[in-house]
């Protein structure tokens, strides 16, 4: 976001010579949220719940492709995320009925957006879709029941559920879920393993929901699902809100602790512990770093790095520029 604009685009980042440059900046008609890279430098970004948009740009900064709600019937809205299949021949992309208020997948041909099948994903308010190694989905149903303007409503109501789909027919493998129903999952990341035997662990960034502050404060922030369990490691206050959750080090991972101004990380090895490795004003979108062994975060100011072997870093945004709840780094 740039100005008062909402802009997609594209950034230079000078650690050594400490400064950030735009390289590029497309103007979309509302809010953006997740932006996925891809293998020729692009990107496709997709607008925020409810998003009625989702775009290709190339690596030169152009919009290559687009597709808006109003093309399909205007029956749906984005949820702010899609994904490719591991083959690179589809994209995941999750949606919500204008009327009724279910979740759904549509599944879209990767060269030209179109949309070539749908299924349900078993819940409501879907928000962010992995691919897992199988070529299942797993879908993070963040269960809230939302107005048509994307609002929260009827809170104690929540259904939040982590499911397993199978793209192929839309069946429904599987469903987890938290005994606190006022947990939504919303963002989700696959860890990555450093050692031949251990697990692939998915992490699960919450967001609480109760309706009293101090239960929101005291809620955790993540919980990690490793194929057939979802639990909860034990954790301190961080104020119940992840912006986003990445792969870290160790086979854990690092989350933002948005409303605690803090970044924090995970390790299997260390289950009961949520360790502090930053301290950045409204940290939200992830990117991990080399074989996950460092993150770079944006932040209310700008783009912090943290690496495990490495000093931190922090560069502010460019003037007039305040950046949006993801990005990512492009392919060369």
């Amino acid at each position: 976001m740039h100005g008062r604009d909402y802009q997609v685009g594209t950034l230079q980042v000078h650690w050594d010579d400490a400064r950030i440059e735009i390289e590029s900046a497309v103007t979309v008609p509302s809010r953006p949220h997740a932006v996925v890279p891809e293998a020729h430098g692009g990107f496709m970004a997709v607008a925020t719940r409810p998003g009625t948009w989702m775009l290709r740009v190339d690596a030169q900064g152009r919009v290559a492709q687009q597709v808006t709600m109003a093309d399909e019937g205007d029956a749906r809205t984005l949820d702010g995320h899609v994904v490719a299949s591991r083959d690179g021949q589809w994209l995941y992309s999750g949606e919500t009925d204008r009327r009724s208020g279910e979740g759904w997948v549509s599944v879209r041909d990767a060269r030209t957006l179109r949309k070539v099948a749908q299924f349900r994903t078993g819940g409501i308010d879907p928000h962010q879709i992995l691919v897992a190694d199988d070529d299942m989905l797993l879908v993070a149903n963040g269960g809230i029941p939302r107005t048509p303007t994307g609002g929260k409503r009827d809170l104690d109501q929540m259904d939040p559920a982590l499911v397993r789909l199978n793209p192929g027919n839309g069946e429904v493998l599987g469903e987890w879920k938290l005994p606190d129903r006022r947990l939504s999952p919303h963002h989700i990341a696959w860890n990555h393993p450093t050692q031949p035997d251990q697990r692939r662990l998915l992490g699960i960034g919450l967001q609480a929901e109760h309706d009293h502050a101090a239960q929101r404060r005291e809620a955790p922030l993540l919980a990690v699902w490793d194929g057939q369990r979802l639990r909860i490691p034990r954790q301190p206050v961080v104020e119940g809100y992840a912006g986003d959750v990445a792969a870290g080090p160790d086979g854990g991972f690092v989350l933002t602790a948005q409303f605690a101004d803090r970044i924090v990380m995970w390790r299997p090895g260390h289950p009961d512990e949520l360790t502090p490795i930053g301290q950045v004003q409204n940290p939200c979108g992830l990117w991990p770093l080399d074989g996950a062994q460092g993150v770079i975060a944006g932040g209310g100011l700008g783009l912090a790095r943290w690496h495990a072997r490495d000093p931190a870093r922090m560069l502010r945004w460019p003037a007039g520029l305040s950046a949006d709840n993801h990005w990512a780094v492009l392919a060369a």
